[in-house]
């Protein structure tokens, strides 16, 4: 008979085969969950907050805004409001500030400026006046002015002047006494036209009724304007 051969298992094959576990390696580090930063998610929430409201506050702030008058172009003193001297630009109402807004065009049309008003000056009611110039009890004369008898700048619409005449002749003009017809009166610029051949300009100035005779008795002669300053 043949010799009887026994096997005994391992002890390490106790159990079934899916209940093997393969064992890390000594340099495998162990892998830990990372943990979700909330307070960087919380602080983007709090940063579209911020950006919304002040998007929200800068659309709002423009709505505000009104249609308003403006000039275009440059208006001199006494000078007549055209509609094409008006323009239309946005502003903010304010309570110290007053504007004329555009829906007011046709009543701007055909005001007088009160001074000088450059271009871009946005339109305010104290700034133009429906009394036409000249005004009651006023003139406006146009005076013959030659060279050197006006400052060398020239002179502007709204300057206040001292028109002095004085006798022709062709000699020097220094020395020269005052015509016996009139005697020195202050005016109020309005324009001043081109120079003829000469170099001589008409200046036109609107008087008062005090001096409206001198004024007409020098618009046949020469005169010399010198211009005033505030308080003269």
């Amino acid at each position: 008979m043949g010799t009887a051969l026994s096997f005994s298992r391992s002890s390490n094959s106790h159990g079934s085969d899916s209940g093997f576990v393969e064992q890390p390696e000594d340099d495998e580090v162990p892998r830990v969950p990372r943990r979700r930063r909330w307070w960087l998610l919380g602080v983007a929430v709090v940063l579209a907050a911020v950006v919304a409201f002040g998007n929200y506050a800068l659309i709002t702030g423009q709505d505000d805004r009104v249609d308003v008058l403006a000039l275009t172009r440059e208006v001199g003193w006494g000078q007549t409001i055209e509609e094409s001297d008006l323009g239309v630009v946005k502003a903010v109402p304010d309570e110290p500030l007053v504007f004329i807004p555009v829906g007011d065009r046709d009543k701007v049309v055909g005001q007088v400026a009160r001074s000088i008003l450059p271009a871009g000056t946005v339109l305010a009611p104290g700034q133009l006046s429906v009394q036409p110039i000249p005004g009651p009890g006023e003139r406006l004369v146009g005076l013959p002015v030659r060279p050197g008898h006006l400052p060398a700048r020239g002179l502007s619409a709204g300057d206040l002047v001292q028109v002095t005449p004085i006798e022709g002749g062709t000699g020097p003009d220094v020395g020269q006494t005052p015509a016996s017809t009139s005697g020195p009166f202050r005016a109020r610029v309005l324009g001043v036209g081109l120079p003829d051949s000469t170099g001589a300009v008409t200046v036109d100035v609107v008087v008062g009724t005090d001096a409206a005779q001198a004024a007409t008795s020098a618009s046949a002669g020469q005169v010399v304007m010198v211009q005033l300053g505030p308080g003269a």
